[in-house]
């Protein structure tokens, strides 16, 4: 991909003539994370037919239910360090603070592990009570009680693979979290799901999960040789006031993220939940170059806002938000005027699901077209602002979800969902603004959209 990249680079030079340093970082580091990202996608786009086609929609369901349980107590295991890791990784290997970056690590894993294993543990003890009296589904108990398993494994991984982008080495990162775990939970399923239903898949995932962060572990020790022969030292202050405002954030977005799915849980039927989990899976396809990009523009905008290159900084966010724009758009068009044919795919129990593919890609539009405006903040040392916004858009969530599923049900999630996702990127669009006096929104001159409003 970086030589295909070159190739036009030199075959057009007045497009390298447009390309600053720090773009042409982002765009090489981007298609090597853009090329692992379909690679990921695809095997999870495969997972996901093959459990529609194998489980159908029920069953999908109650396969879902299990994983967002496990996804929240994951979220609130890692404590927000995710970003915090992967900032402080970036900042002190940009200046050759090895003993900072072997601190982080140590500082960080413990304190994960510690509260994974408690969200684990309570995740596996109460799932009778959120499958009989929450869900009004027994049957999920035993999904959930396995899942549980997965928790702390997923949390080690998912530091590890921050940690390893922090390096700049975004194909190790990538691999170990974007490739492993569905390439290796499709081959699960592949063998489990016909003969063992829901908990095939569950032991799929699960067994993914841990092979993945055994290997997640050998590229990070493999990547950081420096690291061998010193003792490590951070302070955890300096950590957990990077990581608290993070951990809130994650905990209000997770809110955001998974109210829609939780209450169709509790008011819908299992073939609702599977239905939306579908559809809200593929339409994140579109979302695709923005996390690519995002992979590496992280820890780019980290250095460049410790080295104080504010402008390098403002170009680069500009122009990665052009670049996915153009690159989303025909995944978006398609699931807006033809989301029945793609919904056909997984079988005709998602047909219905057609309405919902259509409304969730506007929200998603909406996102990519805003840019990494959540990792600009981040990166810049926002935290707290990350969280305020996530605090105020999760209330809307809940109180939305509500109201609209007891009415409308899937499609009233779908509304809700694209509602919540396009405010967010909007607030934090003029956030960015107002705070680093970046406009990441493209084809717009900078400040033409909030210049009224600050001088008002």
């Amino acid at each position: 991909m970086e030589k295909a990249i070159e190739f036009i680079l030199v075959k057009f030079p007045f497009i390298r003539q447009r390309l600053d340093v720090h773009l042409l970082e982002v765009l090489n580091g981007a298609a090597v994370a853009l090329m692992l990202k379909v690679l990921g996608t695809g095997l999870t786009f495969c997972f996901n037919l093959l459990l529609a086609r194998t489980l159908g929609a029920e069953g999908a369901g109650l396969y879902f239910l299990a994983l967002t349980v496990a996804t929240i107590a994951t979220v609130v295991g890692r404590m927000g360090l995710d970003n915090t890791l992967l900032r402080f990784t970036a900042e002190n290997a940009a200046v050759g603070d090895w003993v900072a970056v072997k601190g982080v690590y140590w500082q960080g894993m413990r304190l994960a592990i510690l509260a994974s294993l408690a969200s684990a543990i309570i995740m596996f003890f109460s799932a009778p009570l959120f499958a009989d009296m929450v869900f009004h589904k027994p049957e999920l108990i035993s999904p959930m009680r396995w899942m549980a398993l997965a928790v702390v494994p997923m949390s080690i991984l998912i530091l590890h693979a921050e940690m390893i982008k922090g390096l700049k080495r975004i194909r190790d990162s990538l691999l170990v979290y974007g490739v492993g775990v569905p390439a290796l939970s499709l081959v699960g399923l592949y063998f489990l799901g016909s003969t063992y239903s829901v908990q095939g898949a569950v032991w799929a995932y699960t067994v993914a999960v841990l092979l993945t962060m055994i290997v997640g572990a050998m590229f990070w020790w493999s990547a950081v040789p420096q690291l061998r022969n010193i003792a490590g030292h951070f302070e955890i202050r300096e950590l957990l006031e990077s990581s608290r405002p993070l951990w809130g954030a994650k905990l209000l977005s997770m809110i955001t993220n998974w109210t829609a799915i939780l209450v169709l849980g509790i008011w819908g039927t299992e073939g609702d939940v599977g239905t939306f989990s579908i559809a809200s899976r593929t339409v994140m396809i579109t979302s695709l170059v923005l996390m690519s990009v995002n992979s590496i523009s992280a820890p780019k905008f980290a250095a460049l806002y410790k080295n104080g290159e504010i402008k390098a900084l403002g170009l680069t966010a500009r122009n990665t938000t052009k670049l996915t724009t153009f690159m989303a758009s025909p995944l978006l068009l398609l699931f807006l005027f033809y989301p029945k044919g793609v919904m056909q795919i997984f079988g005709s129990d998602f047909e219905s699901g057609a309405i919902l593919l259509s409304i969730l890609a506007i929200g998603q539009f909406v996102n990519v077209a805003s840019g990494s405006v959540g990792y600009l903040l981040m990166m810049t040392g926002n935290e707290s602002l990350m969280r305020n916004i996530a605090a105020f858009i999760a209330a809307m969530s809940v109180f939305l979800n509500v109201v609209l599923i007891s009415f409308y049900g899937a499609v009233g999630a779908a509304i809700v969902t694209t509602i919540c996702l396009s405010l967010q990127n909007i607030i934090s669009v003029y956030l960015v603004w107002v705070r680093l006096r970046i406009l990441t929104v493209p084809f717009v001159k900078a400040g033409k959209i909030f210049n009224n409003l600050d001088s008002r």
